[in-house]
């Protein structure tokens, strides 16, 4: 997309949510961006109302009056009401139009994904310059995936750079490198996700080989401050051996790469495939205890490479 055909008015991205006053995902006070949309599915994804690039209806039951008011409304006649199970939603007719969550009182159901351009986020961030001034802070995008949308992103980036606003993004690293080097031209820092070493189980856990993105981390360490990131989860990605083949991986990275995060499993995001009509596959896993991650970190260090736990 040539730069000069940029209408920061015009272009629209899906977002599913803005988050304020973060102080973890980069320097300083943040606004967090959460772009709608994931090439990848993780086992353990905790947003997997975020994987979907489109709009989509969460319905928390427990919250169901059985009014039938949604049923009443859909346009697409994809829900019933039944006086023992409340309401169930077909997804195979429901065109995810939001009607229904706009009429519901109880807040059983809720719309989430919303287009907005490049001006209207702008100016929904810009709110927050003040404390980015005061405290080193900027915006950071994330997801979702920040890249799946990388034109609307680079624009926004972009838009962001000219009123001097830092700029960070995370990223599963799955993405064209093409796309990614055209947004590293407006991006102070970049949180790279490593989920596997080995290509096969890498496909096993998230439905993609790490081929791409491990080549995304070399040519980007050279270009832009990076940290990279390790989810742990026990039982599948935290073996020594795997966490000590990444930090080998980092320690050969461009001069821009920083240090390793290892970010600990949790169970935060699990009641919301209950709202989206699919099952949590993850559910016996229980999240690592301080020792674990301490000996986790250990590992990463005995390489010479900084290591953090958490964000």
């Amino acid at each position: 997309m040539p730069e000069q055909n940029i209408n920061f008015k015009e272009m629209k991205g899906l977002i599913y949510d803005i988050q304020r006053f973060a102080i973890h995902d980069g320097p300083g006070i943040r606004t967090l961006v959460y772009m709608k949309g994931c090439p990848i599915k993780c086992l353990w994804c905790s947003s997997p109302h975020t994987q979907k690039p489109s709009p989509e209806i969460l319905h928390a039951e427990n919250n169901c009056k059985k009014c039938g008011r949604c049923v009443a409304i859909c346009p697409s006649h994809a829900i019933s009401l039944s006086e023992k199970d409340g309401i169930k939603i077909n997804r195979k007719l429901c065109t995810n139009c939001g009607e229904c969550a706009e009429i519901c009182l109880n807040n059983a159901l809720e719309h989430v994904g919303n287009h907005v351009t490049v001006e209207e986020l702008f100016k929904e961030i810009r709110k927050d310059s003040p404390f980015y001034r005061r405290s080193n802070g900027g915006v950071t995008v994330g997801g979702g995936e920040s890249t799946m949308q990388s034109y609307f992103v680079t624009a926004f980036l972009k838009r962001c750079k000219q009123s001097y606003i830092h700029t960070a993004i995370e990223t599963c690293g799955y993405v064209k490198w093409e796309q990614l080097e055209k947004l590293l031209e407006y991006l102070d820092l970049i949180y790279l996700d490593i989920k596997h070493m080995d290509p096969i189980e890498h496909k096993h856990l998230t439905g993609v080989s790490n081929e791409i993105i491990l080549e995304n981390a070399r040519k980007a360490s050279k270009l832009c401050p990076m940290i990279i990131r390790i989810p742990i989860v026990p039982g599948y990605n935290d073996s020594d051996e795997n966490i000590l083949n990444t930090a080998i991986f980092a320690s050969k990275l461009g001069k821009y790469f920083k240090r390793i995060e290892l970010l600990p499993y949790h169970k935060f995001g699990t009641q919301t495939y209950s709202k989206l009509g699919r099952e949590y596959k993850l559910t016996d896993v229980e999240p690592p205890n301080d020792d674990q991650m301490k000996r986790l970190k250990e590992i990463v260090e005995s390489c010479g490479i900084e290591a953090q736990i958490g964000g």
